[in-house]
C-alpha cells in the first residue's frame, strides 16, 4: 500500500512545516501541503482531498491538520468517511516525521504512539533548566 501526508493549514503554516520537514528528512513525495488564505474557503481544500482519495482507493492519506476545532480541520473531517482516510490534528514537526517515516499503512495504533511521544517532547525547557540548576544536579539536559 502506498501512503500519502497531506498537511492542511490555515495560511502557509503547512507549506512551511513540508519545507521544514524535508531539511531533515529530505524530499519526500509522498508529502504535501494545502493552505487556507485569507477570504478562501476550506471546501476547496477538501475537494481537492476528495477526488485525489476516491482516484487512488489503494493510498492511505494521512491528514495532518494545524487545530483541532479550525476550520481546516473540521472541514476535512468529512473525508473520514472515505475508508483510505485518516486525520490528525494538533501538527508539529515531531509528529509529521513520525507519520512521513512510518511504513503503510499506518495503524491507529502508531498514530497514538507518535501523538504520544509529540506530547512528552513538549516542554517549558526554561522551567526545566531552572529546576536542574536547582537541584545541583549532575544529569545533562538531554
Amino acid at each position: 500500500m502506498k501512503k500519502k501526508v497531506i498537511l492542511v493549514s490555515h495560511g502557509k503554516l503547512s507549506e512551511g512545516m513540508m519545507h521544514s520537514i524535508q531539511m531533515i528528512i529530505g524530499k519526500n513525495e509522498a508529502i504535501s501541503c494545502y493552505g487556507m488564505m485569507p477570504g478562501e474557503h476550506y471546501s476547496t481544500i477538501v475537494d481537492a482531498i476528495k477526488v485525489d482519495a476516491k482516484a487512488n482507493p489503494e493510498t492511505q492519506y494521512i491528514i495532518i491538520a494545524d487545530l483541532f476545532g479550525g476550520s481546516v480541520c473540521n472541514g476535512c473531517t468529512s473525508l473520514t468517511d472515505l475508508t483510505n482516510v485518516k486525520l490528525i490534528s494538533g501538527m508539529n514537526m515531531g509528529l509529521v516525521i513520525e507519520i512521513a517515516l512510518a511504513e503503510a499503512p499506518v495503524s491507529d495504533e502508531m498514530i497514538a504512539e507518535g501523538i504520544k511521544n509529540c506530547k512528552e517532547g513538549i516542554t517549558h525547557v526554561s522551567n526545566h533548566l531552572v529546576k536542574l540548576q536547582s537541584d545541583n544536579s549532575d544529569e545533562t539536559f538531554f
